[in-house]
């Protein structure tokens, strides 16, 4: 009876819902290179904290379907109803660029939530990331 119970209890856990961490994260060549996304948009934090490679390395990537060099204006809703509009040059955001004070709120919707909303060129795609991590990005 008590094998039964467990594996009653077992089944049960495997089939509650478990929190997914969708952002995939290695280190590569110095720097952290957080990756999300599926086959319709892809996005990457390229983190340099210790500024090995200078503060023209950090960044975020937004690759749409195969293409990873659009340049455009992306803007990125985040669920607490935060837009920021980021002009992207060959599918990227630099830190350097830093354009009208948009690095920070938009590091900051990464760290505090698990989607995004991301238009480019009237096309709008729902991004899951998975639990917020602490992004070495500064």
């Amino acid at each position: 009876m008590r094998i039964v119970q467990t594996l009653i209890s077992i089944a049960v856990l495997a089939s509650a819902p478990v929190s997914v961490l969708a952002w995939d994260h290695h280190m590569e060549r110095g720097v952290d290179l957080y990756q999300a996304g599926d086959t319709d948009v892809g996005v990457s934090l390229v983190c340099d904290p210790n500024s090995v490679y200078g503060t023209t390395v950090s960044a975020v990537l937004v690759t749409l379907g195969a293409d990873p060099d659009v340049s455009a204006v992306a803007t990125f809703r985040f669920p607490d109803l935060i837009t920021i509009d980021a002009p992207m040059t060959h599918g990227r955001i630099s830190k350097a660029d830093n354009q009208d004070g948009i690095w920070g709120p938009l590091l900051a919707g990464f760290r505090a939530h698990s989607a995004v909303e991301i238009s480019v060129n009237d096309q709008t795609h729902s991004v899951a990331l998975g639990d917020p991590l602490p992004f070495t990005c500064i």
